[in-house]
């Protein structure tokens, strides 16, 4: 099953696969309107753009990731970069990243990085002509630098070089000289104040939080949430979660509170669809259908007509071994005793009382299995005599005598079968009795008759509940039921244990006469409360269904099911809310849903609350506060009106409403306060270092290739929007 990315109001579907499916073609290089442009890289902990600085947006824009792996079948050096590191499961075994954090730690995956951009851009000459300018994080450490200024200059021949830090060039471009640059990265987040139009590095803040704890905190609530989901849900995957579905709340305890109520719970999900193998169903025409029910017809006819000759066969093979039963015992009265007592022993019978006796029994099953067959009432059985039961024993000869302890035993089945058939009798005529009275009382008096069995619905549910909240005190060791318990366990063991071989003349304890002695293993086995809850049980279907077939008033709601799922109604919103509530297993798509509501406002908010992810951190709002404050009156006036905020975390919703609520309990009061948000704050900073390396201050700012050899790796020159140098 195929789906692409969709931003729908309810559902969006998860890609198949990263990977980017079209081949970015390199640049034509040669075309260039500028002569002499910048190549400008913004180098992320999470994507990678680059361009050159005639450029409106980035040419490359792809995650900063790189896998190198060595290809056994061709035999060669495979490197990949970006999206193109998700095209098959080897490349996603080797991808690895460029930064450890956010800081620059992979010099080898820096240069594939550099070679995958150069390449790109269409660059054909034995070294790089145009000057090269790059982003790097707030107090960027030496190492990094010096690692990169030397395979620019060294490995690729650059002429210039240059650094800034990447929420500084998106500031220059806000014709602002005071304000606040707020950059939301991917594993932290910065705040630097702008002042005469210089960043002051010595005042900025660092967040240790970004969209790398964001996404792992949707993924664990997404764990949590479903621990028995199909799949594995991937990191990239909840990236893709949480840029799509989050959003800032400006007031998040009070939208918390509002979706305490399940309709706006269920309002506000979103459901995550992940591709699944659709098992398709071959359609059958109408016809097919047809033939096929009509052979399931004629398959049954076949098997009962089957049935019917088989029983037919056994009643005739029956019917024939009656036959010669009943000739020899017709016969015994033209035999001598010893010549039927010859023929007897070839039958399975040891005397002819119960060769009687089976003639008898099987005439009357044959009677009964032919009037069955003929669809004819079963006839009623004869009581049978027993002569033999009533005669003193020194009357009867040795066969006699157990012939009448048979018959005694036949006696006494036939009196318990009697005594059965006589209470199923009345128990049925009880049973039409009290529903004839229940069907008057109905008719006579409806209101009584319902508030007679809503009592009685009440009654048996708090039953159950009882009985349910005796099963949960027995799990506590210390509650009354457990302890009751154990002492029914105790008293069954005695203090002196009784001898295998009890001596004669020994007293018994008499345990085990009467039945109630075994109660108190039912009552610790809990068989008692088995069969209790299911007559509770089939005692309530019977009491809700005639409820709901005869009060109008009584609805599925008023149902135990109906409460139960009202009092869940919360939880079914929580975990299914973008279903109703509700799961259909057969319904493939919802095994593979994921439902976000809360995680929707949730996530986003541990920007502004990063303990609710266990970092012991200030938020954005609380350090952008502190930072203005710590200036004086006019000043936080200016910087008031310039508060930049970019990065791949400012891409939500309502971050600028957000922010605001955040930053106005701390101002001053009625302070004015303005806020900007880039339409995409991702590139932000890629432009305004495009758009600087186009002017004076980027010349006068770039280290020439002469003054790296003078100067060493680690030097660099000072401008308004780098980091001081060492």
């Amino acid at each position: 099953m195929s789906h692409s990315a969709s931003s729908s109001k309810h559902t969006i579907y998860i890609p198949e696969t990263s990977a980017s499916t079209s081949v970015l073609e390199p640049l034509d290089y040669h075309s260039l309107a500028s002569a002499d442009p910048f190549i400008c890289i913004d180098n992320g902990s999470h994507s990678w753009r680059a361009g050159f600085s005639s450029q409106a947006a980035p040419y490359i824009d792809a995650p900063s990731v790189v896998a190198r792996y060595r290809e056994r079948k061709a035999n060669k050096t495979i490197m990949l970069f970006g999206k193109d590191c998700e095209v098959d499961a080897n490349s996603r075994s080797n991808a690895r990243a460029l930064f450890d954090g956010d800081v620059l730690a992979n010099g080898d995956m820096l240069e594939c990085a550099l070679d995958y951009t150069f390449l790109k851009l269409g660059i054909d000459t034995p070294s790089i002509a145009h000057p090269i300018a790059m982003t790097e994080r707030l107090t960027n450490p030496l190492l990094t630098r010096a690692l990169t200024s030397e395979l620019l200059f060294e490995l690729y021949g650059a002429p210039a070089v240059t650094y800034g830090i990447d929420s500084l060039f998106a500031f220059s471009r806000q014709q602002h000289q005071d304000g606040l640059a707020i950059n939301m990265g991917h594993h932290a987040t910065t705040i630097i104040p702008v002042v005469g139009g210089r960043g002051i590095v010595s005042r900025a803040k660092r967040i240790p939080f970004g969209g790398a704890q964001a996404t792992e905190l949707m993924l664990k609530l997404a764990q949590l949430k479903y621990p028995s989901f199909p799949l594995k849900v991937t990191p990239a995957q909840a990236t893709f979660m949480y840029g799509e579905s989050c959003y800032f709340s400006a007031g998040y305890e009070d939208e918390l509170r509002a979706l305490a109520d399940p309709v706006k719970l269920a309002a506000a999900t979103m459901v995550v669809q992940f591709p699944f193998a659709q098992t398709e169903a071959a359609e059958k025409s109408e016809e097919e259908l047809a033939a096929i029910a009509e052979r399931r017809k004629e398959s049954g006819r076949r098997l009962q007509e089957m049935q019917i000759k088989q029983r037919a066969e056994k009643l005739a093979a029956k019917i024939a071994e009656l036959d010669e039963f009943r000739s020899l015992l017709e016969l015994r009265p033209s035999l001598k005793k010893a010549d039927f007592a010859a023929q007897l022993a070839d039958t399975p019978f040891a005397h002819e009382a119960e060769l009687e006796a089976y003639v008898k029994r099987t005439e009357a099953e044959v009677r009964r299995k032919q009037r069955k067959a003929a669809g004819e009432e079963p006839e009623p059985e004869e009581e049978p005599s027993f002569p033999l039961v009533d005669r003193p024993d020194d009357e009867l000869n040795e066969d006699e005598v157990k012939e009448k302890r048979r018959q005694r035993l036949m006696k006494a089945g036939w009196e318990a079968r009697v005594k059965l058939r006589e209470e199923k009798r009345k128990e049925r005529e009880r049973i039409e009795e009290e529903k004839r009275k229940e069907e008057e009382e109905r008719i006579n008096t409806p209101g009584a008759w319902a508030a007679r069995l809503k009592a009685e619905q009440e009654t048996v549910i708090l039953r159950m509940e009882e009985r349910k909240k005796r099963r949960a005190q027995l799990g506590d060791r210390k509650s009354a039921a457990a302890q009751n318990r154990m002492k029914n366990i105790a008293s069954l063991a005695a203090d002196n244990p009784v001898a295998k071989k009890r001596k004669k003349g020994e007293d018994d304890d008499g345990f085990g006469r009467d039945d109630s002695d075994w109660h108190v293993y039912r009552e610790i086995g809990g068989d008692e409360d088995s069969d209790a809850e299911e007559d509770d049980q089939a005692q309530l279907e019977s009491v809700e269904a005639r409820l709901l077939q005869h009060e109008p008033t009584f609805t599925e709601a008023d149902t135990l099911a109906g409460r139960l799922h009202a009092a869940n109604a919360l939880v079914n919103a929580f975990v299914r809310g973008g279903t109703g509530g509700r799961f259909d297993p057969d319904v493939q798509a919802q095994t593979y849903q994921i439902h976000l509501n809360v995680e929707r406002v949730r996530v986003p908010e541990s920007c502004f609350q990063p303990s609710m992810m266990g970092v012991d951190s200030a938020g954005v709002g609380e350090v952008a506060g502190s930072v203005l404050n710590g200036y004086e009156e006019e000043l936080r006036k200016r910087m008031m009106q310039c508060v930049l905020v970019t990065g791949g975390g400012a891409s939500l919703p309502g971050i600028a409403n957000r922010l605001r609520a955040a930053l106005t309990p701390v101002l001053p009061f009625r302070a004015p306060l303005k806020i900007v948000v880039p339409a995409e704050p991702r590139f932000e900073a890629w432009r305004g270092l495009a758009e600087w390396s186009a002017g004076v201050d980027a010349r006068q700012a770039m280290m020439t290739r002469a003054e790296y050899d003078e100067h060493g790796i680690e030097w660099i020159k000072e401008h308004r929007w780098g980091n001081p140098p060492p």
